[in-house]
């Protein structure tokens, strides 16, 4: 496995970037070496090498046609910084360190939002310092579900061949945009049978029309992530399963109004000093609520865990699930039926479905990072189902005025929202928080920007 396809990317060092010399890897389908900028001729360097503040037009038309030719095709990486061989293939040859590295990859990012038509879904550009302020710039791209893709500088659609960036016909540029369109509706046709699929959980309840439940499920949006077996001797792949995490808000003296702690208690700025515990609180997960699925079993080309309901000690017949596909789609859901309370509401507590969501994307994080493909972009749907009675949401607030409870309801339908997207990891925290906001706007409920800063824990994201 190459690190510089695969491992995070606050994960790679000096020693990911001497290993591709040491190992000799050359050139291919997914990845590209140049020792430095390209320039119009051997005797005149890029401004950007002269250390001028500008990059010549020729370095930005050459280096972004590889790098939009990896998402026309099936994704790769570009290296800047690291001379190749003369052999054929070329090989990695040594380290070129390209001056002010970490200020070249964010240049290059604006160059990429002008010069792209339309925007590249997955591009990942960062540096890895070897010298002082030099050093190597790598350029991430993922297959693109929205090529065919074009430089808007040179007019140019490339695509990656072997290991050689080349100019897409007519014909290709034509076959290209019906073959994306066809996988779109691969996704909504997955995530269709998905919704269907769940529309079943229920039959196993006790009163299927008088229950309320939800799904959640990550879905690629391409066709590169494919196992083929996730469930082997007994038991589930365990490297294919991200380890549960919990959500909290990280309190500090900023956060004047919603400062909490477990026994509720309003913190103090001395207080806001202390240790790390003292200093965060969690969400409640699953495994407090007792719900948590941890007992696997084969499904057609998946592995599904469900509860052990011979340990379940509730009134509640319920039943939560999670799934895991060789084509790399997951799913969790939960579905449940309870007695009616004296309000004649449910009762659903407001952090499953954020700290599911949560840990959802970053289990399709790790699967897409074990099938080698980092880049890979997937598609988050989440549904809500409410049949028979309305169900009431309650979150319990303490502030400085004391302590207070604001409920809201889950009215009788089905309610879909719109699907969050899912390629940089470094965005999951962002997406996190905008799904916490649109479920509480779901309710009709507004939060206050503090509520909103989630963080998922012991994930290094």
């Amino acid at each position: 496995m190459i690190a510089v396809l695969s491992k995070p990317r606050d994960e790679i060092d000096i020693s990911d970037i001497e290993n591709l010399i040491d190992s000799q890897v050359p050139e291919s389908e997914q990845i590209e070496f140049k020792g430095t900028l390209p320039a119009k001729g051997d005797d005149s360097p890029d401004p950007w090498i002269s250390e001028q503040k500008r990059i010549g037009d020729r370095a930005k038309s050459k280096i972004l046609e590889e790098a939009v030719a990896f998402g026309n095709a099936h994704g790769g990486t570009l290296l800047l910084g690291i001379g190749e061989s003369e052999s054929k293939p070329p090989v990695a040859a040594a380290i070129s360190p390209i001056p002010r590295c970490a200020e070249l990859a964010e240049r290059l990012k604006q160059v990429f939002r002008d010069w792209v038509e339309p925007q590249l879904p997955v591009l990942d550009i960062f540096a890895v310092t070897t010298e002082d302020e030099s050093g190597v710039v790598i350029i991430r791209v993922g297959r693109s579900r929205l090529a065919p893709h074009r430089v808007t500088k040179t007019r140019v659609c490339p695509i990656r061949r072997a290991d050689r960036c080349e100019e897409m016909t007519m014909r290709e540029v034509q076959d290209m945009t019906l073959n994306v369109s066809r996988g779109i509706e691969r996704l909504v046709k997955r995530l269709s049978e998905r919704s269907e699929h769940f529309e079943k959980e229920f039959e196993r309840l006790e009163t299927p029309g008088n229950a309320f439940g939800f799904r959640m499920t990550a879905a690629p949006v391409g066709d590169e992530i494919w196992f083929d077996r996730v469930f082997w001797d007994n038991q589930v792949v365990k490297e294919y399963i991200e380890p549960w995490h919990t959500v909290f808000f990280p309190l500090n003296r900023e956060m004047s109004d919603t400062r909490i702690l477990r026994d509720g208690r309003i913190l103090t700025p001395e207080e806001s000093m202390k240790p790390r515990e003292d200093k965060e609180r969690d969400l409640e997960d699953l495994k407090d609520l007792g719900i948590f699925p941890d007992y696997w079993r084969p499904i057609l080309r998946g592995a599904r865990a469900e509860l052990d309901f011979d340990h379940c000690s509730t009134d509640e017949v319920r039943n939560c699930y999670r799934e895991l596909h060789c084509d790399g789609l997951l799913e969790w859901g939960f579905v449940a039926t309870r007695k009616y309370d004296h309000e004649n509401f449910y009762a659903l507590s407001c952090n499953l479905p954020v700290v599911t969501f949560a840990n959802l994307a970053v289990w399709a994080d790790r699967v897409r990072r074990r099938a080698n493909t980092p880049t890979a972009e997937y598609a988050l749907e989440v549904e809500f189902c409410v049949k028979g009675g309305p169900v009431s949401v309650v979150r319990r607030i303490v502030s400085r005025q004391g302590s207070d409870h604001e409920q809201g309801i889950l009215q009788p339908g089905l309610t879909k929202f719109p699907r969050y997207r899912l390629d940089d990891r470094d965005e999951i925290h962002e997406t996190l928080a905008l799904f916490d906001r649109d479920f509480w706007n779901f309710l009709g409920k507004n939060i206050a920007p503090e509520e909103n800063i989630l963080r998922i824990k012991d994930w290094p994201g």
